[in-house]
């Protein structure tokens, strides 16, 4: 019986899914479009630290940047999700 061939990304996907570790492209997308997500300027302020059940997690330099952040929450939840494609970013946590 001939196999047909997959493509490596389609079969890099499903593995990572398989495995319960399709977060993990979840958060590539994200840092390979943290600028998108997040804008020029806050971009350089603000590092993703993790995305895991849902929750987007960002370290932000500054408390003055934390505060600006915080009132684009909303904002940055939905550029996330559409982003990827997905409702899977249910909260965002700056810290």
């Amino acid at each position: 019986m001939k196999s047909i061939p997959v493509p490596i990304k389609g079969a890099l996907q499903e593995t990572l899914q398989a495995q319960g570790l399709g977060h993990l492209l979840q958060e590539a997308r994200l840092r390979e479009k943290w600028t998108d997500l997040m804008g020029a300027r806050a971009a350089g302020i603000a590092e993703m630290d993790s995305l895991r059940d849902g929750l987007l997690s960002v370290r932000v330099a500054d408390a003055a940047w934390r505060t600006e952040l915080h009132y684009q929450r909303d904002a940055l939840l939905q550029k996330a999700n559409q982003i990827l494609g997905t409702n899977s970013v249910k909260d965002v946590r700056l810290r």
